[in-house]
């Protein structure tokens, strides 16, 4: 006669396969209820955000020379004054201009497109001029009186000849302004 096995040394008996779910459900419910205490606390106590202090410091201001000041303002007064008879020489040329050919006269409308050119060029020359340690009583006027010329030539190109003349005017009651601060009159 043949032995038979035991049954835990040969095939497994019919209990294992119940047994071995029993065991997979029993760590499912032990992850599921870790992850819920795990939530529980969370949520009862939720974290601190990091505290992150960043103070600003303000740069003191820049503080030049009166050797400095006085070499931006030179600079600044000499650069404005080429600048506005450049431009004023260009605005007479035109005015000649069309004194003698007529306001609409294609020589005219060159000569105009010419007179924005050379005023839109001296007025960036003039703006790489003009440094940090340009006095305000200077540096003031003077973006003033750009800033007019250039509302001027924008009230040239969209012809509201109204306000061209308006802007040239206040760019020129700039003129005596400057000159008395940079020392020309």
């Amino acid at each position: 006669m043949t032995a038979t096995p035991p049954h835990h040394l040969g095939r497994p008996s019919a209990w294992w396969p119940r047994r071995r779910a029993v065991i997979v459900a029993a760590a499912a419910f032990a992850i599921a209820a870790a992850a819920a205490t795990t939530t529980a606390l969370a949520l009862t106590s939720p974290a601190t955000p990091a505290q992150h202090t960043i103070t600003v410091v303000a740069l003191p201001p820049k503080t030049y020379s009166s050797a400095e000041i006085q070499t931006a303002k030179d600079i600044a007064c000499t650069a404005w004054d080429q600048a506005a008879r450049i431009i004023a020489s260009a605005g007479k040329s035109v005015e000649a201009l069309a004194d003698s050919t007529g306001g609409s006269s294609p020589e005219t409308r060159n000569a105009r497109t010419s007179e924005k050119l050379v005023a839109t060029a001296q007025i960036a020359t003039l703006r790489t001029q003009i440094g940090a340690a340009t006095p305000p009583e200077v540096l003031n006027p003077v973006r003033d009186w750009s800033g007019a010329q250039i509302d001027s030539l924008h009230g040239t190109n969209i012809r509201n000849w109204d306000a061209a003349n308006a802007t040239l005017d206040r760019g020129n009651d700039l003129v005596d302004v400057i000159d008395a601060r940079c020392g020309f009159s």
